[in-house]
């Protein structure tokens, strides 16, 4: 069983809006698949981190919620470090919403992590 972690920009589930940005969204969607990589339970989050966080914190977060991959439009160097360390897949690359990150990660499209460009910590 997988849990995937999306970023999102609102409390709407799959329906939501992908965030671009991963630290500062302000709501994580926790999807559950079963072994044929459907969604069978999904949970809506708030980002306690969404305003300020130490390098770290949101990783921590995203691991005490039991993902074991994480979506995200984008993401920073020094976040993609601490999901490795804590063993958690990243793929990053925006889609529309959710449901259809979600999709594309099972089908393989959305895979891999680049840090963002803008992302000046090393």
């Amino acid at each position: 069983m997988k849990t995937i972690a999306v970023t999102a920009n609102d409390d709407r589930g799959l329906a939501g809006e992908m965030s671009m940005h991963f630290g500062h969204c302000s709501h994580f969607v926790l999807a559950t698949l079963d072994d044929n990589s459907q969604v069978k339970a999904t949970d809506v989050r708030a980002n306690p981190y969404a305003e300020q966080h130490q390098p770290g914190q949101i990783p921590d977060f995203i691991k005490s919620l039991g993902a074991n991959v994480v979506l995200s439009g984008g993401m920073g160097g020094r976040a993609i470090e601490f999901f490795d360390q804590l063993g958690i897949e990243v793929a990053t690359g925006h889609r529309p919403n959710v449901g259809a990150a979600i999709e594309a990660y099972v089908a393989g499209e959305l895979n891999g992590a680049a840090g963002c460009a803008h992302d000046h910590e090393h």
